[in-house]
């Protein structure tokens, strides 16, 4: 007796993903971008400013260290905030990319795009991670550094397929870990300094005070150097540097704008200042550190499609 054939299992949902598209973007005021129908799901982390988008007519509010995971096949449309425009990572992730199939690193954003409704290219369900999933998402985190690094790769001219794949497969697995995490998880600092850690992260460029600081959360300004010092291993001067020289490294590799104006952007208005603290704890001079990671003509967008260009008089 011949046994009947057993249907095909379903895809795991970490079979075959494989990044396609990745990069950093500096939002400019009044600038907004949609796309019509976006096959991926796209990474999107908001690591400056603050903005909105609308994802298939819902809208949504994004601030410092909200990850965005957004589903294949959006309408998507940005609009950053006028006053503190958001600058943002993002990763287009294909979930299956049938193995064999010549990989393309490009992810279609409208109907009439090459590759799109390919059959070497679908979407499969992630556990937990259907439709929009908002999650917060801090630097130092695991998957904040494999973001990171995804978008340096890409950015790079070396990159291939099998590295696609291989950086596919741990962003996923990572994405699923972190999905079956508590919401609330327990804190690793005391929530004093988380709140000032944050309040650094979204006002960095304002140059935060230690007085400041020990106003917003009702205490001296000794009990804010050590909750930085005990916890954080620095000065709470010293984070702010840090934060603002590490946003100085990312503009400099994926913006044009001038070293003077970079300085003035994350804080530092005095471009004499800004390049010498910047020598001092890098090790070399913005120009140089530019030269040597490379330079981009322009900077990385999310698309060029349905591209608005800021209103006259705004």
């Amino acid at each position: 007796m011949k046994r009947r054939p057993r249907d095909p299992e379903p895809p795991r949902p970490d079979e075959a993903p494989a990044v396609c598209r990745s990069g950093l973007f500096q939002f400019a005021p009044q600038q907004s971008f949609s796309n019509g129908c976006v096959q991926s799901r796209g990474l999107f982390w908001c690591k400056g400013g603050s903005g909105r988008f609308e994802v298939d007519g819902v809208s949504y509010t994004l601030g410092v260290n909200d990850l965005f995971v957004l589903p294949w096949g959006r309408r998507i449309t940005y609009a950053p905030s006028p006053g503190a425009p958001m600058f943002t990572a993002h990763v287009h992730l294909v979930p299956w990319y049938r193995p064999g199939a010549p990989w393309v690193a490009n992810v279609p954003h409208e109907r009439t795009e090459p590759e799109f409704g390919s059959p070497d290219r679908r979407d499969v369900e992630w556990p937990g991670m259907a439709g929009v999933v908002r999650l917060r998402l801090a630097p130092e985190d695991l998957l904040g550094r494999l973001i990171s690094y995804t978008v340096r790769w890409y950015m790079d001219s070396h990159r291939d397929e099998a590295e696609a794949r291989a950086l596919g497969l741990l962003l996923v697995r990572e994405l699923l870990r972190k999905a079956r995490r508590p919401a609330n998880p327990v804190e690793p600092f005391p929530e004093e300094l988380q709140r000032l850690v944050t309040h650094v992260d979204g006002g960095f460029h304002l140059g935060p005070r230690i007085h400041e600081m020990a106003a917003m959360v009702g205490r001296s300004r000794s009990h804010v150097l050590k909750l930085f010092r005990r916890h954080l291993g620095m000065s709470a001067k010293h984070y702010v540097i840090e934060r603002q020289l590490r946003e100085a490294r990312e503009l400099l590799l994926s913006t044009t704008l001038t070293v003077a104006e970079i300085g003035r952007r994350v804080g530092l208005p005095d471009a004499y200042h800004f390049s010498k603290l910047f020598h001092r704890r890098i090790g070399t001079s913005p120009r140089d550190f530019r030269l040597r990671n490379g330079t981009f003509a322009s900077p990385s967008q999310p698309s060029q499609h349905a591209a608005q260009p800021p209103k006259p008089g705004t």
